[in-house]
């Protein structure tokens, strides 16, 4: 009964006309329902483009020589730029893009600092310089104690170029009788008890030109009073 009932109240109805949309009125709807994965598929897209970016170094300067800063207290802004220009004077344009570029990357694990964050900073500073060994980036080291750094690392030569090993004496240099050019400029307290070394390597991992950097430690060591 209820049926016919239905039937009856709705017997004047007539059912509405199919909707016919648009192309840009279907294409609206569908940006309606899809926005969300489209926008988070470009930005995962834009991420991982950074990545694929940053690793290859497309649009970076590369540097030519790289050395390592490896100590408990900070070297200020102005004095890293200055021994950067100290040895770039030295350096020639070893990867053909015309421009000679001397990196100095700083790992300071703030051992001596009141912080509280203290030993936050040293595991920050631990982890980047292992990923600096990893890679082979680094030839060049100033440190303010050499000896321990190859204590814990395993990774300062000796005199002759191989990694010290044991009871062999790093061959380590104090920059302040360094008689580089434009290194007079920037001595400093800040300077002062730092040492210049030069890493070792295993086999064939070795960091971009070597013999460069070889070249380099010569002229470098020649410009030196007896080292520590």
């Amino acid at each position: 009964m209820a049926s016919e009932y239905l039937k009856w109240k709705y017997r004047n109805v007539k059912p509405d006309e199919p909707v016919t949309y648009t192309g840009k009125q279907k294409a609206a709807n569908w940006w309606h329902y899809h926005k969300g994965w489209i926008l988070a598929g470009l930005l995962l897209a834009a991420a991982l483009l950074d990545i694929g970016i940053s690793a290859l170094g497309i649009g970076k300067t590369q540097p030519d020589y790289q050395l390592a800063y490896v100590a408990s207290a900070p070297l200020n802004d102005k004095t890293l730029a200055a021994l950067e220009g100290a040895f770039s004077v030295l350096c020639t344009d070893q990867n053909g893009d015309r421009k000679t570029v001397f990196t100095i990357h700083s790992y300071v694990d703030m051992a001596d600092s009141p912080d509280n964050d203290q030993p936050g900073y040293a595991y920050a500073a631990n982890v980047k310089l292992m990923a600096d060994l990893e890679a082979c980036e680094s030839y060049f080291f100033i440190c303010d104690d050499a000896e321990k750094l190859h204590l814990n690392y395993d990774i300062l030569a000796r005199a002759d170029g191989a990694i010290a090993g044991p009871n062999d004496p790093v061959d380590a240099y104090p920059l302040e009788k360094l008689a580089m050019p434009g290194l007079a400029d920037i001595r400093s307290e800040e300077t002062a008890g730092l040492f210049l070394a030069r890493r070792g390597f295993w086999g064939d991992r070795v960091c971009k030109y070597k013999e460069a950097c070889d070249d380099l430690w010569s002229r470098l060591t020649g410009m030196a009073a007896d080292p520590e």
